[in-house]
């Protein structure tokens, strides 16, 4: 694995691990597309439930995830939670010292409530 691949898997799985812990996420799931194209996988760099990709500047990140809800949790405040320890777990996995803070942009898509 060279290191832009070794990059790109750190941030998927520092990603799906702060999104599994928050309170409230029943579990990650797949978007419709890869479950169609049946990429649905948490090996070769892709983790079920969390997309990552460059952004159009240096840096820049932009990172989607797809989750189910637990009953009783509001969507709104998981998803809020989500972004957040997202963003900041993937910004750790970016960071290199003495560099630049990356730019991570999330977005947190609910398919099922359970």
């Amino acid at each position: 694995m060279n290191g832009d691949a070794q990059l790109h898997a750190r941030v998927l799985r520092a990603a799906a691990g702060a999104a599994e812990d928050t309170p409230g996420v029943a579990f990650l799931r797949s978007g419709l597309g890869a479950l169609v194209r049946g990429t649905v996988r948490r090996t070769g760099g892709q983790v079920a439930g969390v997309r990552a990709e460059r952004g159009p500047g240096p840096g820049d990140w932009r990172i989607r995830v797809h989750l189910a809800v637990r009953r009783g949790h509001r969507a709104l405040d998981v998803t809020r939670e989500v972004r957040t320890r997202v963003a900041a777990a993937a910004g750790q996995a970016l960071r290199e010292p003495g560099g630049a803070a990356p730019s991570v942009a999330v977005t947190v898509t609910v398919t099922d409530i359970t």
